[in-house]
């Protein structure tokens, strides 16, 4: 494999990697925490705390 090829070969490779982080970054801040009912118990200490 020539060196040119190489080095295209690693920089597509880092571009992918690169945008496969940013769409992770960017799609946990559309959702933090519990999207939905994920079993965790965050309904019960609300509804205490209105009580």
């Amino acid at each position: 494999m020539s060196p040119e090829l190489q080095t295209v070969v690693a920089l597509v490779l880092v571009a992918l990697a690169a945008g496969w982080l940013v769409r992770r970054a960017l799609a946990k801040r559309k959702k933090p925490g519990c999207g939905s009912d994920c079993g965790c118990a965050a309904e019960k200490f609300k509804s205490s705390l209105k009580q």
